[in-house]
C-alpha cells in the first residue's frame, strides 16, 4: 500500500492565531534560513523577490485621498 507521507508543519501562536508553515526552510536554524534568504534573492528567485515586493508595500505609506 503507498503510505502518504505528511509534509513538515512548524506551528506558532501570535495572540490568538495559530500560525502553520509548510516549509523545509523552517527546519533550518535562523542562521541559515538567513544565508538561504541572502543566496536566493542574490540568485534573483522571483517568488522570493515577488514575496519582498509585496510586504515592502505593506509598509509603504500612501497619501490620504482628498
Amino acid at each position: 500500500m503507498d503510505e502518504k507521507k505528511k509534509p513538515f508543519e512548524y506551528k506558532m501562536k501570535s495572540g490568538n492565531t495559530t500560525i502553520i508553515i509548510h516549509s523545509d526552510l523552517m527546519k533550518l536554524t535562523e542562521e541559515e534560513r538567513a544565508q538561504w534568504y541572502k543566496d536566493e534573492l542574490a540568485k534573483g528567485n522571483p517568488v522570493l523577490l515577488n514575496i519582498v515586493r509585496a510586504m515592502n508595500d505593506c509598509y509603504r505609506r500612501y497619501p490620504k485621498d482628498k
